[in-house]
């Protein structure tokens, strides 16, 4: 540890123990009550960060202003799968303003888990080499934490004893002072791993979240956006949330702890579960959730337009069914369908897709033995609709789950080049049905 980290680390131990002590009591303010989680979706499958969970109350209204067309920021995630050679070649073509590292997790005692494969190929000279090429590019890069899961979540903010009734979350050190919750030890710990990577902030994805831990994810917040801003010099703090009410939640605790920008995980409101359809429709006839309602809710609830970037899909869903109409019983689970995995069919001179113009999705249906295959995707046409439409919403921009699964398409690139260039703009927005 460098001079410097020696001194800052007790005090960064006293700051975090202090906001806890302050936030968890009540004061400042912080989370006095509210909104919370969806029901089956959106954010209930595969293919990237979700979630799901029971129905909670409504929000009330209380609706930010909506201001002139949206900006142009382009937040990316990178899988820890896509740490390779081959795709830190083709991240130089990528023209995101953030790169998200995805990701490292926290052990039950809020150590930072070394062991997983996130933290290993994060932290890899190959890891740590692609965060400094796109920090010369002049893309940010976020190093993201995730929990996933309500009982794990319970453990790490302390609402649940940990099995064996062991301490909840040793000191880094006997000089450090005491800390209660697990959360409290990650804080220190994520800070001094982004500095040491040399990242420009950290991003939070924490999912299935019980409300009664959301006052404490809220102290969590807090207490690392502060060692952020000590650690990192214009240091950035984003939050992932979920599409439903839950994500609600979670977005308004999150604006009131001062994160930087909301990530709406605008994906799975077709999942694994459910009948076919766009993983990301903007209308539809079949169902409550879509990105139009999100957006709604999450701005009528108070979440500034200005701070939410709406995350998008490179993947598509698909549905054993036992005919060719969507509405048509399926057989056993959709799983998701990664584009490049998938080069055969979408670069076939012969394939032609449809278009599901509500939803605003390409969609195709194949034979398979005695049922039917339904698959819907995104193609660069319809991720531009809805990239128009989050600038037609006034957000800040928008982002995708996951930077590699659109490689070796054609299309992609471009898309992101003229979003980044200002050309993808709110004319192009579906219309509202």
């Amino acid at each position: 540890m460098s001079p410097r980290l020696r001194l800052v680390v007790p005090v960064l131990v006293a700051v975090v123990a202090l906001i806890a002590g302050v936030l968890l009591a009540g004061g400042g303010g912080l989370l006095t009550g509210g909104p919370g989680t969806s029901n089956g979706g959106p954010n209930g499958g595969s293919g990237g960060p979700g979630g799901s969970g029971a129905p909670e109350v409504t929000p009330a209204p209380s609706p930010t202003p909506r201001p002139g067309e949206g900006g142009t920021e382009l937040y990316g995630y990178l899988p820890y799968w896509h740490v390779s050679d081959t795709v830190a070649a083709y991240l130089a073509d990528v023209p995101l303003s953030t790169l998200a590292m995805f990701s490292v997790t926290a052990r039950r005692n809020g150590a930072l888990n070394q062991e997983e494969t996130g933290f290993q190929r994060i932290t890899s000279d190959l890891g740590r080499g692609m965060i400094d090429a796109a920090r010369r590019r002049g893309t940010r890069v976020e190093l993201v934490f995730t929990s996933f899961g309500e009982r794990k979540n319970g453990f790490f903010f302390g609402r649940l004893p940990l099995p064996g009734g062991g301490a909840p979350s040793p000191a880094p050190s006997p000089t450090q002072g005491a800390l209660e919750a697990p959360w409290q030890r990650t804080v220190i710990e994520l800070a001094l791993l982004a500095e040491d990577l040399g990242v420009d902030g950290i991003n939070v994805d924490v999912e299935q979240l019980d409300e009664r831990d959301r006052d404490a994810y809220g102290a969590f917040l807090v207490a690392l956006r502060t060692a952020v801003r000590e650690f990192i010099p214009d240091g950035t703090l984003t939050v992932a949330t979920e599409a439903g009410l839950r994500g609600i939640g979670n977005a308004l605790a999150a604006v009131e702890a001062g994160v930087d920008r909301i990530f709406l995980m605008g994906y799975d409101y077709h999942w694994s579960g459910s009948q076919p359809g766009a993983s990301s429709p903007v209308d539809r006839s079949d169902g409550l959730y879509t990105l139009r309602w999100s957006i709604e809710q999450y701005v009528n609830a108070g979440v500034p337009r200005d701070r939410i970037v709406l995350g998008l899909p490179l993947y598509g869903m698909t549905w054993k069914t036992t005919g060719t109409d969507r509405t048509a019983p399926v057989l056993g689970k959709g799983a998701s369908w990664i584009l490049n995995q998938h080069q055969d069919v979408l670069l076939d001179p012969a394939f032609l897709p449809g278009r599901d113009t509500l939803e605003v999705s390409e969609f195709f249906v194949k034979p398979e033995g005695d049922a039917w295959r339904v698959t819907y995707y995104d193609s660069p046409a319809t991720l531009r609709a809805k990239l128009a439409f989050a600038r037609d919403q006034g957000l800040a921009g928008g982002g995708f789950w996951a930077i590699g699964y659109e490689r070796g398409l054609p299309g992609y690139l471009q898309l992101m080049r003229d979003f980044r260039d200002g050309v993808v703009r709110r004319e192009e927005a579906p219309p509202a049905p």
